[in-house]
C-alpha cells in the first residue's frame, strides 16, 4: 500500500510541474517574423534553423509549409500563418484578417486568438487600439515590418510595438508577453 501512495504522490508531483511548465509556456510566446523575398528559401532555413526552430509561432511572406518541411522544421508543432497565393494557417494562438470586420474580430477574441496577422499597418494599428491583440504587418525585405499593441503596453505609448525595416532575407524574433493580452481581455 505504501508503494501505491508514493506512486500517487509522484503522479501529483510530475502533473504540478507540467501544469507549471504549460502555465509559463502561455506567459511569453516567441514569435519569428520571417523577411523573404521569394528566392532561395534553402540558404534562409540553413542560416536560421535555430529562430525558425524556437519559436512558438512563425508568421512570413512568400514561404509555404512545403518550404518549411524541407528546412526540418515540423508545421504541426508550431502556430503558423504564411501569406501566399493563399493563406495557410495552423493553431490557435493567430489568425489573419483582410479587412477591419467587428464580427469577425470579435469571433477570434472569443476564439483565444492572440496575434491578429494583416496587411495593412493602419489597420493593424486600429485593431490593436480597439481589441486586446497584438497585429503583426509581416514585409519582404526593403520594407517595414510592424507589430502594434494596446498602447499601454508599448514604450513610447505610440501603438508600435516593433517597427523594423529588413534589408536582406532574415528572420526575426520577438517575445510577446500573453499574459498582459489575457489582462485586457478580462478587464474589458
Amino acid at each position: 500500500m505504501s508503494k501505491f501512495s508514493e506512486l500517487i504522490n509522484l503522479f501529483k508531483i510530475l502533473i504540478k510541474k507540467f501544469a507549471l511548465k504549460n502555465r509559463e509556456y502561455k506567459r511569453v510566446v516567441t514569435l519569428a517574423v520571417v523577411h523573404f523575398d521569394g528566392n532561395d528559401i534553402k540558404r534562409l532555413a540553413v542560416e536560421f534553423n535555430l529562430e525558425l526552430k524556437s519559436a512558438d509561432v512563425i508568421v512570413g511572406k512568400n514561404i509555404n509549409e512545403r518550404d518549411l518541411v524541407n528546412a526540418g522544421i515540423n508545421p504541426r508543432k508550431k502556430h503558423i500563418l504564411l501569406i501566399n497565393d493563399k493563406i495557410q494557417r495552423q493553431g490557435q494562438l493567430v489568425d489573419y484578417i483582410a479587412d477591419f470586420d467587428l464580427k469577425r474580430l470579435r469571433a477570434f477574441e472569443k476564439k483565444g486568438v492572440k496575434i491578429i496577422v494583416t496587411d495593412d499597418k493602419k489597420k493593424a494599428w486600429m485593431i490593436s487600439q480597439m481589441f486586446p491583440f497584438y497585429c503583426v504587418i509581416p514585409a519582404e525585405p526593403f520594407q517595414e515590418c510592424a507589430i502594434t499593441a494596446p498602447i499601454p503596453i508599448t514604450r513610447n505609448s505610440d501603438g508600435y510595438y516593433f517597427t523594423k525595416t529588413s534589408y536582406r532575407n532574415q528572420v526575426t524574433l520577438i517575445d510577446l508577453n500573453i499574459e498582459i493580452i489575457n489582462d485586457f481581455r478580462n478587464n474589458k
